[in-house]
């Protein structure tokens, strides 16, 4: 069901593992991918693209290793991939309107992170949540969470995909609904994380 692609490509050695946020995307990391020597993974869904795709002539390749800042604010970080970024980017909106600011992060590289804009993060937020249409087990926020681990160890890292089970058989958009990976999903789990640690901080 695509749901162990990124937590298996991980575990290669010098592979490169990306996934696009739509299809122009998609086309940019392509670009890229013909310039490099070695292994290079693209995961994309099973799912129509959320818009028109550009001409392949207008797009550029996608600089290597990078991530892309979309939206700031201070009080949390999601960290998203692929087909998450869009419902991320509707769940930050969402908790603006209650006064919770998100910053949202297009990690359409998953492997190499761009550690230069993860260390900028890890300073200025002290909770990371990464959100992954995959499984959370070996999955981005575990990879994430272990780089952190030496780096910044008092950052906290939050994953949201899919837990540790057999998926029943349904339409993708029900499963998603399932396991809360929609935007109104993302923004309960981010509502209550907010929540969590107000009371902490008293």
């Amino acid at each position: 069901m695509g749901l162990y692609d990124i937590a298996y490509m991980l575990t290669v050695p010098e592979m490169t593992v990306t996934a696009p946020k739509d299809a122009g995307e998609l086309m940019g990391l392509l670009k890229g991918a013909v310039q490099l020597q070695g292994p290079w993974c693209t995961r994309y869904p099973r799912d129509k693209v959320p818009a028109e795709p550009p001409a392949w002539a207008d797009v550029a390749p996608v600089p290597y290793g990078t991530w892309e800042l979309l939206r700031d604010g201070k009080d949390v970080a999601i960290l998203a991939v692929g087909t998450m970024v869009y419902p991320s980017l509707a769940a930050a909106e969402q908790l603006a309107a209650e006064g919770i600011e998100a910053a949202v992060v297009n990690c359409r590289f998953i492997k190499p992170m761009d550690t230069g804009m993860l260390q900028v993060l890890a300073a200025q937020h002290r909770t990371l949540v990464t959100v992954e249409e995959g499984t959370i087990v070996n999955g981005f926020g575990a990879y994430l969470s272990e780089t952190l681990q030496t780096t910044n160890p008092e950052v906290r890292v939050i994953a949201l995909g899919i837990p540790d089970k057999l998926l029943d058989q349904a339409p993708r958009p029900e499963q998603l609904e399932t396991y809360g990976l929609t935007a109104g999903g993302i923004a309960r789990r981010l509502r209550a994380l907010h929540s969590e640690e107000s009371v902490e901080a008293r």
